[in-house]
């Protein structure tokens, strides 16, 4: 069998190394095929087809991408999209206007940040990964690195769990949106992570949560989508294989992805596995 892992993120997004150290550090590893899936933008997986990095290194590379969205059971559903065509006017219309919106709520997040008594510059937030991609991740790392944090984990914890903090929200795309999207630039919509939808820290358990997971998978089947990501970290064994079965039943395709960030990645996916 193949050594697979879909789900990766360089310093395009929120993660800490750049796309050829991760494609060398994959292919060290072994897997035969990978993907560059950085949030709301394609330029971390273009830049391997441009050096050629498949060839480089002998490893299958899929373009890939990873848009947030919302819907009527929640926000933050995250949809993988692969195979795109990264010139299609369609995608490149949707990511402009998520780039629009992310830098709206970025001013809206660095004056909060401001206001609650700490100091940062747009200049040390830039300087995480050259201004290629700036969130709550990237203002949390400049905050970590300037010493006024104890760590990444103390910004999400603590800091942005304030009310002002609550209010910087993101507009996205509707994931119906999301799906047409990918599917009008010719790839293939995979839902990520979908035990990440459970809220472990409000008391729900798997089987309370499973009803509603079920309703969330039967909407991303009626808004089109193609698969979903099976085996992540969020995923336990056996519920990767309930996801598995559930794809089966509904033949849609099953994917696999570690949603590499870093390896000091603050993501305690643990309080997943119940």
């Amino acid at each position: 069998m193949k050594k697979i892992d879909l789900h990766n993120h360089t310093t395009f997004s929120d993660g800490s190394l750049e796309p050829e150290e991760l494609v060398r550090r994959r292919k060290e590893e072994g897997f035969d095929v990978i993907s560059i899936t950085d949030h709301d933008g394609i330029e971390g997986s273009k830049l391997c087809f441009e050096q050629k990095l498949d060839e480089k290194y002998g490893i299958e590379i899929i373009p890939g991408i990873e848009f947030d969205s919302i819907n009527e059971y929640g926000k933050d559903m995250h949809i993988l999209g692969y195979d795109m065509d990264f010139d299609s006017p369609v995608l490149t219309e949707a990511l402009a206007s998520v780039e629009r919106w992310r830098d709206e709520r970025n001013e809206k997040l660095m004056q909060a940040i401001l206001d609650d008594g700490y100091h940062l510059t747009w200049d040390e937030v830039n300087a995480i990964n050259g201004g290629r991609y700036v969130g709550k991740p990237t203002c949390a790392k400049a905050l970590a690195d300037s010493g006024q944090i104890p760590n990444v984990a103390y910004a999400f914890d603590v800091i942005f769990k304030k009310p002002e903090f609550k209010k910087t929200k993101k507009q996205t795309l509707n994931s119906d949106e999301v799906i047409k999207v990918i599917h009008a630039a010719g790839g293939k919509a995979v839902m990520a992570h979908p035990m990440e939808q459970m809220k472990p820290r409000e008391g729900e358990v798997f089987e309370t949560f499973k009803p509603r997971l079920i309703k969330i998978l039967d909407l991303m089947i009626e808004y089109g989508i193609d698969g979903i990501e099976c085996c992540h970290p969020s995923s336990c064994e056996w519920q990767s294989e309930w996801l598995e079965a559930y794809a089966d039943a509904h033949g849609l395709e099953k994917t696999m992805g570690s949603d590499f960030h870093s390896d000091g990645d603050f993501r305690d996916y643990g309080i997943y596995h119940r």
